[in-house]
């Protein structure tokens, strides 16, 4: 089974991936996924981690360990609330067709990288991740925001590169924040920077079944794009096809 969620922001809004709010995880098996639309955020300060690239003392060491034994696949795909840092000096494999990180210190989390097309239980997967932080004034340079939250030309070209393997066709998408013009149309919000100006090429050039993203702090299904807003909520694939369906 493959299930669907929002933001998780470290461990601010980790409790719902808990057995007492997410009762069937309970059943699941390294064989099922659990996809979160950016925003992990474990770690993300410099100091969840020490010189031996190790978990510090601290939440970070607490939750990581929790989330380590989960029954289940964590995948997630980065928003603009990583530290990228962090990763940019981890290790790059590959799985199920796509570049991905294993998570150092958790074996069962995995990053979906930018651009790579994943297939996973016979279905194809488009990864994309980051936006632009709305509030990164406020925030301090490689501390608690970093530039590469935004796409970058190679990433783009790495998509379109993989995309046209596909003929510009996937069963899903899964993205953080979602293409601009759509963010206008739904929440009166349009988001300028690189990633989502991207999306807008992809929504118009990539034929997908349904597009999972989160970010927004809501949930929604926004009908005429197909596209699945996620937050709160743990849906496994079945019901969101409900949902599409009306």
């Amino acid at each position: 089974m493959i299930y669907v969620t929002g933001d998780i922001h470290g461990e601010i809004d980790i409790g719902k991936l808990s057995y007492k709010n997410w009762r069937e995880s309970r059943d699941l098996t390294e064989n099922d996924y659990l996809i979160i639309m950016g925003d992990f955020g474990l770690p993300f300060l410099d100091s969840d981690v020490d010189e031996n690239n190790q978990p510090a003392d601290g939440e970070y060491r607490y939750w990581i360990k929790w989330l380590s034994k989960k029954p289940y696949t964590i995948l997630w795909v980065d928003g603009n609330h990583e530290n990228f840092n962090y990763w940019d000096r981890q290790e790059i494999s590959e799985w199920h067709g796509g570049k991905v990180q294993i998570h150092p210190h958790a074996p069962n989390i995995i990053h979906l990288m930018r651009g790579e097309i994943y297939e996973i239980d016979g279905m194809s997967f488009f990864a994309f991740g980051g936006a632009g932080s709305h509030d990164k004034e406020y925030r301090k340079p490689n501390i608690t925001w970093w530039e590469q939250e935004e796409a970058t030309e190679s990433e783009i070209l790495n998509a379109r590169r993989n995309l046209s393997k596909y003929n510009n066709c996937v069963d899903f998408i899964l993205t953080h924040t979602m293409p601009s013009e759509i963010s206008r149309q739904a929440f009166d919000r349009k988001s300028t920077d690189k990633t989502a100006c991207f999306l807008d090429k992809v929504i118009s050039d990539v034929n997908y079944n349904m597009w999972f993203c989160g970010h927004y702090h809501r949930t929604a299904f926004i009908r005429n794009a197909n596209i699945f807003v996620l937050y709160n909520g743990i849906y496994s694939l079945e019901k969101c096809r409900e949902i599409q369906k009306g």
